[in-house]
């Protein structure tokens, strides 16, 4: 039997389970947060909002990763809620929101946005860094009819374009640059409507932000209730979720 302990209780998990999704099957779906992790993506680790203290024996060394890549393995010992941890994806959280423009009342996501139900979970209250470089200049791109990006609202977490290579292996969506100068592109550095852009919506569907969108505003609605189905706007037969 494969056992390993969530804050010092033991418990059993699966072959290839990741911390993250072990911990989500004993305790919540809502006790880890995440930013760059989907259920329907690969994992990639890119935010590290998911972070927890792992070591191989009670009391002993602890290390932080993770979770939503990082395997469990027999016996490991598994914090999650720990005052390092709390405060490691506070300050991460922070740090985006340096970068991200404050403009939730007017934004079209408000109430349903990742960015902002993490931030409230991890403790923000305000912005302690109000100052220096950032992108809340980049342009909105609204050439497409049916498509939308405010990549001033993006968060690096590659979730749009892991959806359009991974589940719809369109590759229209690409990181170019690195660190500070890290951004997305369509194409060939082109507008959505110059690119290959299929109007999938897969992108959008996984940003979670506002950073890239649709004209009929549906990340703006709460659904109860989703369908799986096959777009008919052409021959590709993509797969979405309608609500």
């Amino acid at each position: 039997m494969n056992t390993a302990h969530i804050n010092n209780q033991l418990h059993e998990f699966k072959n290839g389970e990741t911390i993250l999704n072990f911990v989500k099957r004993i305790e919540g779906e809502k006790i880890i947060p995440t930013l760059c992790d989907a259920p329907n993506l690969e994992s990639f680790g890119s935010c590290r909002v998911c972070s927890v203290e792992v070591a191989l024996e009670k009391d002993g060394k602890t290390k932080t990763v993770a979770s939503c890549h990082t395997p469990v393995t027999n016996g490991i010992y598994i914090y999650h809620d720990t005052e390092q941890i709390l405060a490691l994806r506070k300050n991460i959280i922070e740090l985006v929101l340096t970068d991200h423009p404050l403009t939730c009342l007017t934004c079209e996501v408000n109430g349903n946005c990742e960015l902002q139900d993490v931030a409230a979970k991890v403790g923000i209250t305000e912005v302690r860094y109000p100052e220096g470089e950032n992108h809340l200049n980049r342009i909105k791109d609204i050439s497409h009819p049916y498509m939308r990006s405010e990549l001033s609202k993006c968060i690096n977490c590659y979730r749009c374009v892991r959806a359009c290579d991974e589940v719809q292996g369109e590759m229209v969506l690409t990181m170019s640059g690195r660190g500070f100068d890290a951004h997305i592109v369509k194409g060939l550095n082109q507008s959505f409507m110059e690119s290959d852009c299929v109007s999938c919506g897969a992108c959008a569907q996984a940003c979670p932000t506002n950073a890239i969108s649709d004209v009929f505003q549906s990340k703006s609605v709460q659904s109860t209730k989703k369908t799986r189905t096959i777009c008919t706007y052409c021959g590709v037969g993509c797969n979405l979720e309608v609500a």
